[in-house]
């Protein structure tokens, strides 16, 4: 699975608000829990379906969401 991404937020809030900000977009997310390899307070997290992250970064970045972190999907590493 190239290019997917796991991204947590320290609230549910942030992950809806980046939800709907990446979906206005056009871009292909999904709403799962949180993984178990990640540690987070959120029990919920954003997968991102083969998308370039560097385009995420910058929207959430324009948009004043700053997520807890990034992890590659296939070996949850952070980045």
């Amino acid at each position: 699975m190239p290019n997917h991404w796991v991204i947590i937020f320290e609230s549910v809030h942030y992950v809806m608000k980046a939800e709907k900000v990446l979906k206005e977009q056009g871009l292909k997310i999904l709403l799962i829990p949180t993984p178990r390899k990640i540690s987070s307070d959120c029990g919920v997290a954003l997968e991102i379906l083969g998308e370039r992250i560097d385009i995420i970064k910058e929207i959430l970045k324009k948009n004043k969401l700053v997520p807890e972190g990034y992890y590659k999907k296939e070996k949850m590493e952070e980045s």
